[in-house]
């Protein structure tokens, strides 16, 4: 490069001649100097230099970023590497042309601290974004909860994280919201397990409940075998006996795994003659005692 800007000179000394066809007093003359040539050639060498240096960068950043993150964020990642290179070709561009920077960079430094009071939220969720990356806590195509919002991540922002709801709604929510909030991807890992919560009466056997429901885990065939069925009692209640019953579930098989136990369960509950304890209220009547005979002649 210090070979091709040394040359530049030369070239320049070769072409008087093409100067000194145009007069020096006219206005043609008084724009196209030598030094005016000079920083002509410098300026273009800067250009080309520059754009072939951002390309490789750009090239490099893409294979990388092809294998370590989604098509989202690894485009994010490339925008922002050709903007911030772009940006360097032309202060570079702007000192070869002896242009004196000071003034500019003053009026950007003052707009620069105006606008970061006015995009204080954009930043911060601009931020977030690339922590939200480096993490890698779900993917587009995930289900993900947050607070009380459950779907299917939709796409993954510079600015926010949009979710597509089961009932097809779509959501947005701001990086800088998941940063600060716990969020829960459902489908993370292969299988999850399905919590079936149930409350018999206090005169139900537990043993025979017990029984009824591991026979209806084995009867659905999509249950799987392996980890096996859990069965707790969580507690005893005024209105029952609370048991815990997880199966374990692919994420393929969430939905219809649901219908088929809880279906399963009612039916063998029923045929059994195992009713579902419900919440229950027992009024006391206690009538008023009559007078006595000696209290009515008084």
């Amino acid at each position: 490069m210090t070979e091709t800007v040394t040359a530049a000179p030369e070239a320049v000394a070769k072409s008087q001649w093409i100067l000194d066809l145009i007069p020096a007093e006219s206005p043609l003359g008084r724009i196209f100097t030598i030094d005016t040539a000079l920083k002509l050639t410098r300026v273009g060498i800067s250009i080309v230099l520059g754009l072939l240096f951002v390309g490789l960068i750009m090239t490099v950043l893409k294979r990388i970023t092809r294998k370590r993150l989604n098509a989202r964020s690894g485009s994010l990642v490339v925008k922002l590497a050709q903007y911030l290179g772009f940006a360097l070709i032309a202060i570079n561009t702007l000192e070869a042309a002896e242009i004196d920077l000071s003034a500019l960079l003053g009026a950007a430094g003052i707009a620069g601290v105006a606008l970061g009071f006015a995009a204080q939220t954009s930043v911060s969720n601009f931020i977030s974004g690339f922590f939200l990356m480096s993490e890698k806590t779900f993917t587009v195509g995930d289900v993900v909860t947050v607070d009380t919002t459950t779907g299917v991540v939709y796409s993954i922002d510079a600015l926010s994280v949009k979710l597509r709801t089961f009932d097809n709604q779509l959501v947005r929510i701001p990086n800088e919201t998941l940063i600060k909030t716990n969020v829960t991807n459902v489908t993370r890992f292969e299988t999850r397990r399905l919590n079936v919560k149930i409350t018999i009466t206090h005169a139900t056997d537990i043993e025979k409940a017990r029984v009824l429901l591991f026979e209806a885990a084995e009867a659905t065939e999509i249950v799987l075998r392996q980890p096996e069925p859990l069965f707790m009692i969580q507690g005893i209640g005024k209105d029952g006996v609370d048991l815990l019953f997880g199966v374990w579930l692919t994420n393929d098989d969430w939905v219809s795994g649901n219908n088929d136990i809880y279906a399963g369960i009612q039916k063998r509950f029923r045929a059994a003659g195992i009713e579902f304890a419900h919440a229950t209220m027992t009024v006391y009547e206690k009538k008023a005692r009559e007078p006595s005979v000696a209290g009515r002649s008084s």
